[in-house]
Order: structure tokens, then C-alpha cells, then sequence
């Protein structure tokens, strides 16, 4: 088994040399030629230091209950901004915690702007750098969750903090919408299930509200028809003025757009993250494609799987919606598979042995009456999107750009909302509808990480998983929905929030 990323910093010939005690030890060891046995008392004691980490520990043994790593930049002041708004008033647990980051001072001044005046204004800062193991390490050790929202996570050696999660136990969350960092974290699903960490990337609105709602749609029909689902359809909306992409979104998407040839590769995999359903034939046989000469077979991939289907502006067949290109379409899905394929290796319950998930963009009422009026059948011309330097021009003309870091205030996003809406089909047929519509949608992945948090911290003992890299559904379940709505999330099963219904819940904590 090659090291951890832990593993590869710390335990090095440079790092033990530090500790001068335990090098020492270790020499006089030596120069008894290992008969002495008060020398390798005093070296196995040293040494014993060294591979706990103690010997070179700052830790205070404070230990909080959610830990804010990264806070200084714009998903940062989201994050507070929802902790000061809704957390701290609406969560039914009272919770502890702190914010951490690279350079004190930035994070200081974020938490001095936001908390200032309040109770919470002296709140604690811990230092710690990814290039600095120990203050991780510390850092893993200071919580029970770690939110971070140190992005884009493609640019950054955020597995050191995972790696140094998964050896305390401590839980960990990210906002993370890039496939390459999943794929990374993915790597560390042992180390988590041993250390008994909860990892979830992505416990964003990117790679959690659509995941969220298949998985309530098939634990309704399970439940309620006995069956599972063989397929179902993801719709986004959203509406009101001021919105428009962080420069830390357009950085995440510029990253990924420049990663290598072999990580691009694996991005236009619809199965980059598992959850591969093969094509059958009529009778029950897999299909497979036979390479000449080797005679290797591979399993064809069904049409209704490829990212082609998921470019097309057109009349859905199955609920008559008209649907164009959504940008996380093709991060969604990926993430919907894997928890189908989680939820059947780990618990014999998968959404469906035939699932299918597709997303798309939901187009509004007066486009959609506009394209009947044009009599346009399904399947038209796909839309390839506007490049990250097209949509940085188009949000620049617009007045809406912002550079990494930045973003538009709270204030100017009042009246933006998003939504999600999902139909569901049996295996045998029946349907059913669920939804999600929440403010703006950076404010809404703050209370998704923060909501996921709170599930790792309070709910764990409930939870059926007790380590791992698993998505934020697969580690949630009912618990994280059940804190999502009971946060102020509007929400609806077995039925779509009509146009009336649609609009922020607002930014400030309600009676429940």
C-alpha cells in the first residue's frame, strides 16, 4: 500500500531529525549496539511520540464542534453569513466553533466583519497551512467537523487535511463541484473507514439537492410499491436579479478545463465514479463490443447513459418539460451513480439495478410556451456553453464579475432563488415528483455544508455508515434531509412546488 499524503510529509528523515530527544535516544541505542535496555525503553518512548504526533503538537485540547478551515475568501463569508443567520438560531443542538486558515490575519478580518458586536466576535482562529503537516494535523485533531472551503480544490493538497481527518476520526465536508478532486478523494476511502471519518465532498447544491431528492423518491416508492426505480430526471430553475458566477466557481472551472489529457480523460467518463449498468438484449444477455486480434469484450454503455443525451434542447418524452443544457449536468449525474452503486455494495438497497439519471436545465414558462408556439420536437442541436473566458466577458458587460474570492453581497441577492425538481419512474411504471427551492445558490451549498456538519456531528451514532469517502447522501440519508428542511429549505415530495411557490425562503431563520 503506497503512504498516505500524511504519511509522505511527515514521516521523512528531515521531519524525525527535528525531534531531537527521540535522535538522540536513538543514537545512544546504537552506540550500546541495542543491549541496553534503558536506552531502548527511553528510544521505544520517543518514538512512540513521534507516531502520535504528540512530540511536535501545539494543540491546545479544545476541541470544537465544526471547524470552518479557508473562511477568508466569498464561500467564506457565506458560510458565516448562514452560521449567523440560521445555524446559530435555528439548529436544535447548541454547537461550538471556529475558523481556520492559511494567514490569521485575512480570516480575523472576515470573522471580525461578520461577528463583530455579537457574542461570537472573539471567536477562536487557528492557524494551519496544507505545506505545514503538524498544523493539519493539529487542526484535524481541534474539531469533530471540518468544513473547507479553501477552493478551487483541484489547485490545492487538500488531501493532506482528509489524510490527517481520517487519522484523528475527525469528519470532513467541502463545497467542492470538480470531478478531478473527487476522483483524489476517492483515493482515501480506506484511510477513512479505519479512522471511522465521514468524508463528503462536494456537500454543495452541486453534487447534493438532485442526489438528495432520487434518494427520497426511492425510499418513497420502495416503501410505498415495493419497488425500485428504474429511472429518473433532474430539473433546475432558478430566478431573481443579481445573480452570477464567484470568481471562485470560474477559477474551479478554469482549472478543470486546463487539468491534463489523462484527467480530462476520466472527466468525459460518465462512469468516472462507478455505478456502470450495462446494455442488455432482448433476451437477457449483456451486450459487449469484441476488440479484433485480443478478443478483449467490453461491456456496452446504454444510450440513455451518454453525456450526448444530456446536450440537446428539446421536449422531454417522459414529463413534456422543456429542458436545455445544465452546466452540472455532467458532475450530478456522475455523483447520483456512485450513490446508486454505494447504496447497492453497502446496503443491498440501490436506487435501481436499472437506474438511469439524467439532468438538464428546466426552461421557464414564457421559453417554453415560446418553443410550443414554434412546434420544435425533442432531440434539437446541442448547446456547447460559453467558455470560462466567454462567460468572465459576458459577466464583466453585465457588471457581475468578480475575481477569486469575491463575490455579490447578500444584499443584492434578496429576490434570487434556485431549484431542483426530480421525476421518479418505477420499474413498473409509477412516477413520483419531489423538490427542493432555496435562496441563491452559493448561500444554499453554505447550508449544505453546514447542515452536513451538523448531521456528521449530532447524527452519527444513527448513521448506517461510519466511515469512508461517500457522498454527502450516501453518509446523510433521511438525517441530512430531515436538517436541510428543517432549516428553511422549501420542499415538497410527491409533487412539484408550483410557480406561485417558487421563490426564496429568505435569509434570515423562521419559527419552524
Amino acid at each position: 500500500i503506497a503512504p498516505s499524503p500524511i504519511e509522505k510529509m511527515y514521516f521523512t528523515g528531515s521531519m524525525l531529525e527535528k525531534y531531537e530527544p527521540c535522535v538522540d535516544a536513538l543514537q545512544k541505542l546504537l552506540d550500546g549496539e541495542g543491549e541496553d535496555e534503558e536506552a531502548w525503553n527511553m528510544f521505544e518512548a520517543h518514538f512512540d511520540k513521534f507516531l502520535d504526533f504528540s512530540w511536535c503538537s501545539s494543540w491546545n485540547g479544545v476541541k470544537y464542534d465544526i471547524v470552518l478551515y479557508g473562511v477568508s475568501g466569498y464561500t467564506g463569508y457565506l458560510t458565516m453569513e448562514y452560521l449567523k443567520r440560521i445555524a446559530l438560531k435555528r439548529n436544535p443542538e447548541k454547537f461550538t466553533f471556529a475558523f481556520a486558515g492559511r494567514t490569521v490575519a485575512k480570516v480575523q478580518e472576515m470573522r471580525d466583519r461578520e461577528f463583530g458586536g455579537t457574542e461570537w466576535e472573539d471567536t477562536p482562529i487557528i492557524q494551519a497551512s496544507y505545506d505545514d503537516v503538524v498544523s493539519i494535523l493539529d487542526l484535524a485533531k481541534s474539531a469533530y467537523v471540518i468544513i473547507n472551503v479553501a477552493g478551487p480544490y483541484s489547485l490545492a493538497q487538500g488531501e493532506v487535511l482528509i489524510d490527517a481527518c481520517c487519522h484523528v476520526g475527525t469528519h470532513y465536508c467541502d463545497v467542492s463541484g470538480e470531478l478531478p478532486w473527487t476522483l483524489r478523494t476517492m483515493e482515501l476511502h480506506r484511510n477513512a473507514k479505519q479512522g471511522g471519518a465521514l468524508i463528503s465532498p462536494s456537500s454543495a447544491v452541486a453534487g447534493c439537492w438532485s442526489d438528495l431528492l432520487v434518494y427520497m423518491s426511492a425510499k418513497h416508492v420502495r416503501e410505498k410499491y415495493n419497488e425500485e426505480l428504474r429511472r429518473a430526471i433532474g430539473y433546475a430553475r432558478g430566478g431573481g436579479a443579481g445573480q452570477g458566477a464567484s470568481g471562485g466557481t470560474l477559477a474551479s472551472r478554469n482549472a478543470m478545463s486546463a487539468a491534463p489529457d489523462e484527467v480530462r480523460k476520466k472527466m468525459a467518463d460518465p462512469f468516472a465514479l462507478g455505478g456502470f449498468i450495462p446494455e442488455f438484449d432482448r433476451n437477457g444477455m449483456k451486450e459487449v463490443s469484441i476488440e479484433q486480434g485480443t478478443g478483449r469484450c467490453t461491456a456496452k454503455m446504454r444510450k440513455e447513459e451518454t453525456d450526448a443525451v444530456l446536450s440537446k434542447v428539446g421536449k422531454d418524452p417522459h414529463t413534456g418539460v422543456w429542458r436545455a443544457p445544465h452546466v452540472y449536468a455532467y458532475f450530478n449525474t456522475r455523483i447520483t451513480r456512485r450513490s446508486n452503486a454505494m447504496f447497492a455494495d453497502m446496503e443491498n438497497r440501490p436506487y435501481g439495478r436499472q437506474f438511469n439519471y439524467q439532468e438538464f436545465t428546466m426552461l421557464p414558462p414564457e421559453a417554453a410556451a415560446m418553443l410550443d408556439n414554434a412546434k420544435l420536437g425533442g432531440g434539437g442541436k446541442g448547446l456547447g456553453g460559453p467558455s470560462v473566458q466567454g462567460e468572465k466577458e459576458a459577466l464583466e458587460a453585465q457588471g457581475k464579475y468578480y475575481k477569486q474570492g469575491e463575490g455579490p453581497p447578500l444584499e443584492d441577492l434578496t429576490d434570487a432563488w434556485i431549484a431542483n425538481f426530480v421525476w421518479a419512474q418505477s420499474t413498473s411504471g409509477k412516477e413520483f415528483r419531489a423538490a427542493f427551492c432555496g435562496c441563491d445558490g452559493y448561500f444554499e451549498t453554505a447550508r449544505c455544508a453546514v447542515e452536513f456538519a451538523m448531521t456528521a456531528r449530532f447524527d452519527y451514532d444513527k448513521l448506517p455508515h461510519k466511515g469512508g469517502v461517500l457522498t454527502s447522501v450516501v453518509a446523510g440519508q433521511e438525517w441530512y434531509f430531515k436538517r436541510l428542511v428543517n432549516s428553511g429549505l422549501k420542499w415538497r415530495l410527491d409533487g412539484w412546488l408550483s410557480e406561485e411557490e417558487l421563490g426564496p425562503p429568505g435569509f434570515e431563520a423562521t419559527s419552524s
